[in-house]
């Protein structure tokens, strides 16, 4: 026990004494309450802390519970980018499952940008020049040296803006020459079966065009629209209309009718042209249009195409998209990782927690293919 202080020389009578004591005892027994308060709120933060994490590692573990729609979640293929650590980034190749096993570094400071894959190739741009990796040898081959500025990929079909004149072009890969089919100032590319549609910059406005992919039967179908951020399903483009306030337009690819989705905007072009794909922001899934809605703090949005109905569907600020058979998947807007959302189920996961610059979902993996690390079912 805590003895009663005394000044030197100062005496006191046994009933001051105790009545010193008494109060010295409350003191104390107040201090213990309080100390046994702040004990009791510190366990009880400790409690809510690991209930959190407990449900955060639920939410952003893919394989938890067989019964909540893990089953049913198709998993893919997907390479990323992250930045270097060096004063001029140096970017570095990475693939992963989607179910969050087998992260590893495919090529390590390759400088790749704007990458796109198919079945056998990962194909990026680096200093201008257009490169692509062999998934099966990592060899990486120079496909286009210099003065490109974007390509697309349709199938074995590559095409370019290429040049001092943004020239829309073909990369023949049998003779590895450049095939020019003469429209110029290009800002967008997307390619179907048939056609060629491209984004045309006339300095006061961009228009939308339609050609063959024999460079013939150039057709302008859209011109009364300042047109950026195309995307396609299977007989419409959609596209912001930047002259509207960003509002969202459809047209049909024969270019018989064009109009006004309905009043909602999503993102557009700063004029960067290297920054420019409407894919990104935009995608068509099953009757539905999914886009970021710019007006509320660049959510999830989607709008019935029938019926014209408007919803949110994810609540988080969205950076970039990419639509995979029905799983979406996204990063968030200022933060690292990247997950994903299957449309049907609802399923949600976190893919990867590393600071990723950009993604592209590959392939869908057979049952067979799918392994994990140590052969341990991640929970």
């Amino acid at each position: 026990m805590q003895r009663l202080q005394l000044d030197e020389n100062e005496s006191i009578s046994r009933k001051e004494y105790l009545k010193r004591k008494k109060k010295q005892a409350k003191k104390i027994k107040e201090i213990n309450k309080s100390r046994l308060i702040i004990a009791i709120c510190m366990i009880l933060l400790g409690v809510y802390v690991f209930f959190q994490f407990f449900i955060y590692s639920r939410a952003n573990s893919y394989k938890y519970l067989e019964g909540e729609n893990v089953g049913k979640q198709a998993v893919y293929n997907m390479y990323y980018v992250t930045d270097g650590y060096t004063y001029e980034p140096n970017y570095s190749l990475n693939r992963i499952d989607s179910n969050g096993f087998n992260d590893t570094v495919v090529y390590q400071n390759v400088g790749l940008v704007n990458i796109y894959t198919t079945n056998d190739y990962v194909y990026g741009i680096k200093s201008n020049s257009l490169y692509r990796l062999n998934k099966a040898t990592n060899e990486l081959e120079l496909v286009v040296e210099n003065g490109v500025d974007k390509y697309t990929v349709y199938e074995e079909e590559i095409y370019l803006i290429h040049g001092e004149n943004s020239s829309l072009k073909r990369f023949d890969q049998q003779s590895k020459q450049l095939q020019e089919l003469g429209v110029d100032n290009v800002s967008e590319i997307l390619v179907d079966k048939d056609n060629i549609f491209l984004v045309q910059d006339k300095k006061t406005k961009k228009i939308l065009l339609r050609i063959d992919k024999d460079g013939q039967n150039l057709k302008e179908i859209v011109t009364d629209a300042n047109v950026s951020y195309i995307i396609q399903d299977l007989n419409h483009i959609y596209y912001v209309n930047k002259s509207d306030e960003n509002k969202i337009y459809y047209v049909t690819k024969d270019g018989d009718k064009n109009e006004k989705l309905s009043d909602i905007c999503s993102n557009s072009d700063s004029g960067k042209l290297k920054e420019v794909d409407g894919s990104k922001y935009m995608v068509v899934n099953m009757g539905y249009l999914y886009y970021i809605n710019v007006n509320e703090n660049n959510s999830l949005w989607k709008i019935n195409l029938a019926t014209k109905e408007n919803e949110v569907e994810i609540s988080v600020p969205i950076e970039i998209l990419q639509n995979s058979e029905g799983t979406l998947f996204y990063k968030m807007k200022n933060e690292m990782g990247v997950y994903l959302y299957n449309l049907d189920t609802k399923f949600m996961s976190q893919v990867t927690k590393r600071k990723v610059k950009e993604f592209h979902v590959s392939e869908k993996l057979a049952e067979e293919d799918v392994k994990y690390d140590n052969d341990m079912v991640r929970n």
